[in-house]
């Protein structure tokens, strides 16, 4: 009697299940759909449905980690911006969310912002990462090279978060193993602003230093 019972029932568990797996794919593909649509107002669209997604626990990490890498290398500069808020929008209502997007950034190539004082610095540092493309610098990306005053005297490599620190060293190393001598700065505790920068963004500022014999044709 009790077999009679719970079978109908167990049949009727899994369809259910099947039922709301089945719709949590097809809202994944719609999602996915809307966002690399060309035109904006789809993506507009498909963005909000990220953030809805994420807020109630239906985006999985690998799924999280390709769309910031599709934004990452789409034609359109805002679309990781747009998605990076989304998703901080989510973290606001889920806790979750924040891991989860800790962890999607982390399998991207790391932001690098660079800083130099002059116009002989910005084309060293075009040599110094081309020939980081032939080893580690696929595994940077670098939205911007500014023109910005400090006093600095030597170069630094900039973490924004304690957890960032080691990828902070591992990209010195890179640097250094080229000729162009870098330290290491933590600046979690030392600017308040680093709290609200994404994970695996770093600074890269040139001081004063002599530039490396990359730059300078010197042996």
């Amino acid at each position: 009697m009790t077999a009679s019972i719970m079978i109908p029932l167990t049949i009727a568990g899994m369809g259910l299940y099947y039922t709301r797996w089945q719709q949590n794919v097809n809202d994944l593909k719609t999602m996915i759909d809307l966002v690399s649509d060309e035109k904006p107002e789809r993506q507009k669209y498909g963005i909000a449905m990220f953030e809805y997604l994420l807020k109630n626990d239906k985006v999985p990490v690998e799924f999280v980690a390709a769309q910031l890498d599709y934004a990452n290398n789409a034609s359109d500069p805002q679309l990781l911006n747009s998605m990076e808020r989304a998703l901080n929008n989510a973290a606001q209502v889920n806790q979750s969310v924040e891991k989860v997007f800790t962890e999607a950034v982390g399998r991207l190539p790391s932001r690098v912002f660079v800083s130099v004082q002059n116009e002989q610095q910005r084309a060293c540092f075009s040599k110094l990462l081309a020939s980081l493309k032939d080893s580690d610098g696929a595994q940077i990306t670098v939205p911007s090279i500014s023109l910005a005053k400090w006093d600095g005297k030597v170069n630094e490599i900039r973490a924004m978060k304690d957890d960032d620190v080691q990828k902070a060293k591992e990209i010195a190393g890179w640097l250094n193993g080229i000729g162009f001598e870098v330290d290491v700065v933590n600046l979690t505790d030392r600017w308040a602003g680093a709290r609200q920068v994404r994970p695996n963004t770093f600074e890269l500022w040139f001081g004063d230093k002599t530039l490396p014999e990359m730059c300078t044709g010197k042996q």
